[in-house]
């Protein structure tokens, strides 16, 4: 497993521009391609560049797994066509809250969502991925995908979560989570961070004690 400090055109928030999945993984057009190379070599999975709603705000946009992941209905109709190409199978999703990587943290055991969707947006994500969904804010933020970083059973989240958001966090998504924060203090966590079983690429702005929480939470060091 490989671990590497990385920034996308100099931005150390990388989270914001991937969708990492243990089949492939998504960045944006404004990744470069020496880059999408050595993203290739770290998680071992071909790197697609594709954008979604004409950004390459990837991680922002997209939630899911490497069987099914879901785009807002923002999404341009060139974009969908190229998943289609990718083999890529997707729903496009129907919400006003189009960033539904921050909006929902998705394990293969439960999602965790933006307590503003609707009673009828769970009924569809449970249908999506047949998963027990709970409503839950984090720290001062209703984005729960933006808080948290999975792998496997592991999980890395935000520093201001409460003791018993821990506990729910834990019990929905079947993990072990540890709070901590990225890119020299920033709590939300997923901004800065990639992974799948193979690799784990951090935001460069990181300390040494977050690269070390951050590889213990995600399993990559024991």
């Amino acid at each position: 497993m490989t671990t590497a400090l990385m920034t996308f055109n100099k931005n150390p928030n990388i989270g914001l521009y991937g969708f990492a999945t243990n089949k492939f993984v998504l960045v944006g057009k404004e990744v470069n391609k020496k880059t999408a190379k050595e993203l290739e070599r770290i998680f071992e999975v071909p790197v697609y560049k594709i954008n979604i709603a004409g950004t390459s705000l990837i991680g922002v946009f997209i939630v899911g797994n490497e069987d099914l992941i879901l785009v807002p209905s923002i999404t341009f109709e060139s974009e969908l066509k190229q998943l289609e190409k990718l083999k890529i199978k997707y729903e496009v999703f129907k919400t006003d809250l189009t960033c539904l990587g921050n909006n929902i943290a998705l394990s293969e055991h439960g999602a965790l969502i933006n307590p503003e969707f609707s009673d009828y947006e769970i009924k569809k994500i449970k249908a999506f991925f047949k998963v027990p969904v709970r409503r839950i804010s984090i720290g001062e933020t209703e984005t729960p995908g933006s808080c948290i970083v999975l792998n496997k059973d592991q999980a890395l989240i935000h520093r201001d979560t409460a003791t018993k958001n821990i506990r729910l966090i834990e019990k929905i998504l079947k993990v072990k989570a540890i709070p901590s924060t990225i890119n020299m203090g920033v709590p939300y966590v997923k901004s800065g961070i990639l992974c799948n079983k193979k690799g784990l690429v951090i935001g460069k702005n990181s300390g040494p004690a977050e690269v070390m929480n951050a590889e213990e939470s995600l399993g990559f060091i024991g």
